[in-house]
């Protein structure tokens, strides 16, 4: 009985929450959870759309280093925002994304197929030499050093690769 009442009470505030009746209330519930999952879909779509843009704008404004490949550089993001923006740099010609982030000290790796560079294995020889761990995939790899400073350190172990 105490419970049946406790499932009242929660409904109650439920319905008082969306301005509906009882008899409402879980149809509204379900419609606006409905709304949500597509909101949050549609922005997840648009996420990879603009990093589409920021992948091309990076790759035109990138130097090629003396292996023909666009070495694109990118800092501050989430882990998130970098792996949209993985997906996007490894659909382009001869393209490595190195992308980091401060705390915690973490570096991504993307690479078109192409370049014949291993994401996977770059990164994890660069990190792991440093005391930190990592891997990934041959196009899209993640990992850590234990010290924000070492991450200058793994930087520039993947870019003398």
């Amino acid at each position: 009985m105490r419970r049946a009442r406790a499932d009242f009470e929660a409904l109650t505030r439920i319905a008082g929450a969306l301005s509906a009746s009882l008899d409402d209330a879980p149809s509204l519930v379900v419609g606006q959870s409905e709304q949500l999952r597509a909101g949050e879909n549609e922005r997840r779509r648009l996420d990879r759309e603009i990093a589409a843009y920021r992948a091309r704008a990076l790759y035109e404004a990138a130097a090629t280093n003396a292996g023909g490949v666009r070495v694109v550089r990118h800092d501050g993001m989430t882990m998130d925002e970098l792996r949209n923006l993985a997906q996007a740099v490894v659909t382009l010609p001869k393209a490595l994304l190195v992308g980091t982030i401060a705390d915690p000290p973490s570096l991504l790796l993307a690479t078109s197929e192409d370049t014949g560079i291993d994401a996977g294995k770059m990164l994890r020889e660069a990190v792991t030499k440093l005391g930190g761990r990592g891997g990934g995939s041959a196009r899209v790899a993640q990992g850590s050093v234990p010290e924000a400073g070492r991450l200058a350190e793994a930087i520039a172990t993947v870019l003398s690769s």
